[in-house]
């Protein structure tokens, strides 16, 4: 009976403290209703979107001037399930699905372009260090600016990229192909991954 117990104590702590998805209607009514700065407005909104794998925010000046919004994100683990060849698609599919939720959460304020980068611990063995150590290595980066942002939701009102995709989900895929289109890559170490 004690063993029972514990058991249901146990899965209703596990099930309580899960964390749940949040919706496209959640982040539009926090993005909606707030009345703060991007700084602040993007410590509230990030986690919610990321959870553990937000890294890193920053807002700065560009070389040209104009404000810059840049994201860091990524697992803390240097294991991956994916092998060799859908490493890269998954990786840069898993890059617009970031893009997206970040852009739809800060499209309210203002910033002339938004920067997107993939960072995670890898196993990495040097020329003067035979055993491998892990270190932490940025591997793409991609940017929009905020205008084409801003275009792209006017012209996709009702795509919601907090829903999962599904694999092969047409929609999905020409979503990924449009925002793959409006963006620069800024640093892509895809190839420099080797999986084992």
């Amino acid at each position: 009976m004690k063993l029972v117990l514990n058991f249901l104590v146990t899965l209703v702590l596990f099930v309580g403290c899960s964390p749940k998805e949040i919706t496209k209607q959640e982040i539009t009514l926090l993005r909606d209703g707030n009345h703060e700065g991007l700084t602040s407005f993007a410590n509230l909104i990030l986690p919610k979107i990321l959870g553990s794998e937000l890294k890193r925010f920053e807002s700065e000046v560009d070389k040209d001037q104009k404000s810059e919004v840049n994201i860091t994100y990524g697992s803390n683990s240097a294991l991956t399930f994916n092998d060799n060849s859908d490493y890269r698609k998954t990786g840069t599919e898993y890059q617009s699905l970031v893009m997206l939720r970040v852009g739809y959460a800060l499209a309210l304020h203002h910033f002339h372009r938004l920067s997107v980068s993939l960072s995670k611990p890898f196993f990495i063995q040097g020329e003067n260090n035979p055993d491998a150590e892990i270190q932490e290595a940025e591997i793409f980066r991609t940017t929009i600016s905020k205008l084409e942002l801003d275009n792209f939701w006017e012209n996709h009102p009702n795509f919601d990229p907090y829903i999962a995709p599904k694999i092969g989900d047409k929609e999905w895929e020409k979503i990924t192909g449009e925002i793959q289109k409006l963006w620069k890559v800024e640093l892509d170490e895809f190839s420099r991954v080797k999986l084992e």
